[in-house]
């Protein structure tokens, strides 16, 4: 179980709400933020049943993991919350451990080539009317295994469990920076650009079936990501683009 009493000392003045296991961290947020929850408040849980990534694809959310989500008050984009989510992560990890992670296009954070972060923000919408964005986060802390499909392309901060901060620092870290990095969005995103090891590379990605490449140019403040290609610029405001070829491609 989260450490709440922990948890709350860090954060005074955010409401919260913490499992042992939940279906998901983001739908518990979404359901809060219907029924009132206040800006910031942040829900955490030691393991999720149907963690989700983007694209609808699942999130391995076994225990040593860092689950948590925020409900924000904000009408940002969820593709800019995404890049602010990241840049959040990002200065958390490096104030309480000294390691500095890299950023992958659009909401992953890697290091040495292996992802140790993933984040799915989602806009929450009553009829016509945004009520708010749920930004989701899971951090691999001190997962000791992962599955064999995930083992060649994941990894934890601290494996052996010899990480020098608890989970409820990492969440308590990660929400103060999201917050503070709201007031001044999106001038966060001059950092994850630098961050981003994406730009500057052949990226390739998938549409209606085929396979286009071209080279990652730049981050738009929306977070959607400007391609140059033979047959112009493309702009990509949401799926996944590999730094692997694939095959077979086609310039877009």
């Amino acid at each position: 179980m989260p450490d709440l009493i922990l948890l709350q000392a860090l954060l005074p003045e955010t409401p919260l709400q913490g499992s042992v296991e939940t279906e998901s961290t983001n739908t518990d947020a979404r359901n809060w933020l219907k029924a009132g929850a206040e800006h910031g408040s942040l829900v955490i849980a030691d393991r999720q049943r149907g963690g989700r990534g983007r694209m609808g694809r699942s999130f391995a959310s076994e225990a040593g993991g860092l689950y948590m989500s925020l409900v924000l008050k904000t009408d940002l984009p969820a593709g800019t919350v995404t890049t602010l989510c990241a840049v959040a992560v990002r200065r958390a990890v490096r104030q309480l451990t000294g390691r500095t992670l890299a950023i992958k296009w659009v909401n992953d954070l890697q290091e040495s080539g292996k992802k140790v972060c993933g984040i799915l923000c989602e806009g929450v919408w009553s009829g016509s009317e945004l009520l708010g964005v749920i930004a989701g986060i899971g951090l691999n802390v001190s997962q000791k295994t992962f599955s064999p499909e995930l083992r060649e392309i994941a990894a934890s901060l601290y494996p052996d469990g010899s990480s020098p901060k608890s989970r409820e620092a990492f969440a308590a870290a990660v929400h103060r920076e999201i917050m503070t990095l709201l007031k001044s969005a999106p001038a966060h995103m001059a950092e994850y650009r630098k961050a981003c090891i994406t730009l500057g590379k052949r990226v390739q990605w998938q549409r209606d079936g085929r396979i286009f490449s071209g080279i990652a140019r730049a981050v738009d403040d929306t977070g959607a990501l400007c391609i140059d290609t033979e047959s112009g610029p493309v702009l990509l405001a949401a799926g996944e683009v590999s730094l692997k070829s694939l095959t077979p491609s086609a310039d877009a």
